[in-house]
């Protein structure tokens, strides 16, 4: 039955499958699954992307890594416990003996300074730099002074001074951040605050290492270690595996796999990297990462055999795979219970958005528009993947010693009210509203704008971008109001809430609000899990129940689909996949 539907609904896309699905001239690889939409970026520093992490958790390795199916922070290239002060402050690292990178040299705690230095250095950095200027001993003070240089290097009367003293001062700096390396194996971390979930994060992308190499590929004014702007900068190809400018070797890495080819748009091959101390036990020694324009056209690859395991399964007719997986005639697929919410972003940066009145930047508006959702309804009407509704950010009964608050409920009457209080008695004065989403949140966008419009009087304009396209805008806030998604980084609410803090690189509706932000530098440093819970429940309700800068819809349960023949490989909260444990049983 299942495949009577599944090629009555594929017969126009059929073609769209690849050259990489038909068996290409290369030699298939042991293990072949698809990640959506492909790669962004394999820059540590630079990554936001859950399918950019997925790759870089297989081919990098933390001090911490992963365990398979719990998602628990086990040992990387890092002997556990590390040796912890009484304060829970100081944290020492040994790095393992048997730790190498993919060219066979030993990793070293130096090699985890370099790249925990670019992931928070102007030039470098990206969102998730408050990772450490939140969380690392100096950090923030270090940064604030590096962004003052690179001010002071674009005034074209003090550039030569500015410079000098930057590229003079820097290391002097650095040195007061809580990152030191007292030798090759010993790797010190002074945090600002305690930090329960610190193993957990020295697994995530931004804590990652970065060989010497790189230094290759750095760009230098005047000798420094820095561009004309004071930036730390360097070339963009690095990540890849065939590039060789400067005598670089090309992308060298220290996970249990390798990166040896990268065709954009087409496809990744993964190898083992045979100075991994596991080498020799990793069954799949090759692993090919696909990308298909097209969701549907992926699974028909995976139907004809041609893929192994399947990232996701959100075709348009996917509730009837979770039809299908939940009465268990589809038991290779496999629903996620996530620890991700998906969401609105309201823009709040300022008035006018692209020359329309932004009428965003009212609460009482954002207010409205959440309250005139009935997102019970869209979950079972409109999606219908066994999903749960959402009115937390925080996805309830999922991160233990947290619960967060209520939230608000579906209110017709009081969006009204609400909206007349703001000026726009039903409706009346409000532009034209319009919402920016991707190609596949088609039907749950149709749905919200038909309520709102039914609700409130507004009008809604539908506008869909594909995903890099779709990326920029929202990055550039060139959107009313933008569709959005998080999905945990770690297992604490911070991964979350952190999100809205101002000036925050993931705050994408560019929000801010002082009591927000103290409530969430106190939980911050509060140690009692109790009352750190009690502040972080506050804030919450801050932008779930009063400010509303985001309108959380729903939180997610996706599947993915694993071939029978395939061991080792679990569903799990996060969607991030060690296929060093995976084998093939035909």
């Amino acid at each position: 039955m299942f495949r009577t539907i599944v090629v009555a609904c594929l017969t126009l896309i059929a073609a769209e499958v690849s050259w990489i699905a038909l068996g290409e001239s290369h030699d298939r690889a042991d293990f072949t699954y698809v990640n959506p939409s492909g790669i962004h970026t394999l820059d540590p520093a630079r990554m936001s992307w859950t399918q950019d992490f997925r790759v870089a958790l297989n081919i990098w390795e933390g001090l911490t890594t992963w365990h398979p199916q719990t998602l628990e922070p086990i040992e990387g290239a890092a002997v556990l416990p590390p040796d912890v002060s009484a304060d829970r402050l100081t944290y020492r690292f040994t790095i393992r003996n048997d730790a190498r990178w993919s060219n066979g040299d030993a990793v070293t705690a130096g090699d985890f300074i370099r790249g925990w230095r670019r992931a928070m250095e102007p030039g470098t950095s990206a969102d998730y730099a408050f990772l450490f200027t939140d969380h690392i001993a100096g950090a923030l003070e270090y940064v604030r002074w590096r962004q003052e240089c690179v001010a002071a290097c674009t005034d074209a009367a003090a550039r030569d001074a500015a410079f000098a003293r930057c590229a003079g001062e820097m290391d002097q700096r650095f040195a007061t951040v809580g990152i030191r390396a007292e030798n090759d194996r010993m790797l010190v971390v002074t945090l600002a605050q305690p930090c329960p979930y610190f193993l957990d994060l020295t697994a995530f992308a931004p804590f990652l290492p970065c060989h010497q190499s790189i230094e290759l590929l750095r760009e230098r004014h005047e000798g420094a270690p820095l561009t004309a702007e004071g930036l730390v900068v360097y070339d963009p190809q690095w990540t890849k595996p065939d590039y060789h400018r400067n005598g670089y070797p090309g992308l060298i890495t220290n996970g249990p796999y390798r990166l040896s080819e990268w065709t954009f748009k087409r496809r990744a091959r993964l190898e083992v990297n045979p100075f991994h101390r596991d080498a020799t036990r990793i069954a799949c020694r090759t692993v090919d990462m696909l990308e298909y324009e097209n969701l549907a056209a992926s699974l028909l690859a995976y139907e004809s055999g041609a893929v192994d395991f399947l990232t996701d399964l959100s075709v348009p007719y996917d509730h009837e795979l979770a039809r299908l997986a939940k009465s268990g005639q589809r038991p290779d697929f496999h629903p996620c219970v996530l620890l991700a919410t998906f969401l609105l972003n309201f823009n709040c940066v300022g008035p006018t958005v692209a020359g329309r009145d932004n009428p965003f930047v009212d609460p009482r508006v954002r207010k409205a528009f959440t309250l005139a959702l009935d997102r019970p309804q869209l979950v079972d009407k409109v999606r219908r993947r066994g999903d749960r509704p959402a009115r937390s950010f925080v996805p309830p009964s999922s991160i233990p010693g947290y619960e967060p608050p209520a939230g608000l409920p579906h209110d017709v009457a009081e969006a009204r009210r609400l909206l007349q209080e703001a000026g726009f008695p039903s409706g009346q004065g409000l532009p034209p509203i319009e919402l920016l989403y991707v190609p596949s949140d088609e039907r749950m966008c149709q749905a919200m704008a038909k309520m709102w419009e039914d609700a409130l009087g507004v009008r809604v304009e539908l506008r869909s971008q594909e995903s890099k396209t779709f990326a920029e805008e929202k990055a550039k806030h060139r959107f009313m109001i933008a569709r959005g998604n998080w999905y945990a980084d770690y297992n604490d609410p911070t991964t979350f809430l952190d999100c809205l803090v101002t000036g925050n690189g993931n705050n994408d509706s560019g929000y801010s609000n002082a009591q927000y932000d103290a409530l969430m530098a106190q939980a911050n440093g509060t140690a009692d899990a109790v009352e750190r819970s009690r502040l972080l429940q506050a804030a919450e309700a801050i932008i779930v129940e009063q400010d509303c800068p985001i309108l959380p819809i729903l939180h997610y349960t996706d599947m993915v689909a694993i071939a029978p023949h395939v061991r080792g490989l679990h569903a799990n909260s996060r969607l991030w996949f060690p296929f060093r444990y995976v084998s093939i049983q035909r």
